[in-house]
């Protein structure tokens, strides 16, 4: 019996352990501070989609999740639940984020009724360029790569538009790799609630 519960020890510490490592990836790319509150900001989103998606194994999940968001079936409050409020505020501080800039050519002007003046566009946040391109050298799949190739050449473009590269081009199997997993938690789940929060 004792051999049998050392055993299960063991394992869980071996599988904590390579959870751990495979975001050591980003050491070149940012502080242990950071990796240690963006791997916390992976664990809640995880949580968030086995509570959502109950009966699914993690990468269904993701799956999961990519198909309806794509789809706009995710409701804002999976986005803004206020049990991650602290983690969200922790990850808001990261470097990791810019503010773009959208166009507003072509746009028509906004005419309030009350003729109180319109808000003035801020903007969205986004994954900062370098820790984008970082991001693209640690992750495998070619889908998630050509997800931010688009975002790249074409920055105004819809969440759910460019989400279509990454479900188009994703199985299970790539999404055992903690690295992609990581990218789609931060530059959709993350980078769409921090928009929401706004």
């Amino acid at each position: 019996m004792k051999k049998l519960l050392f055993g299960l020890v063991f394992m869980s510490l071996v599988n904590c352990d390579s959870q751990n490592t495979s975001l050591n990836e980003l050491k070149n790319c940012l502080n242990k501070e950071d990796i240690s509150v963006l791997e916390k900001g992976l664990i809640d989103f995880e949580s968030g989609l086995a509570e959502k998606y109950e009966g699914l194994g993690r990468e269904e999940g993701y799956i999961q999740f990519l198909t309806e968001f794509i789809s706009n079936q995710i409701p804002p409050s999976f986005f803004i639940n206020p049990k991650s409020k602290k983690i969200r505020t922790e990850i808001k501080e990261i470097g990791i984020w810019q503010l773009s800039e959208q166009s507003n050519e072509g746009m028509e002007t906004e005419i309030r009724l009350d003729g109180s003046e319109p808000v003035k566009n801020t903007g969205i946040l986004t994954l900062e360029n370098r820790f984008q391109n970082c991001l693209v050298t640690k992750v495998s799949n070619d889908g998630i790569k050509n997800f931010f190739a688009l975002r790249d050449e074409v920055p105004n473009l819809s969440w759910g538009l460019t989400a279509t590269y990454i479900i188009d081009g994703i199985n299970e199997k790539d999404l055992k790799d903690k690295m992609n997993r990581f990218a789609i938690a931060y530059a959709i789940y993350y980078e769409f609630a921090l928009n929401l929060e706004k």
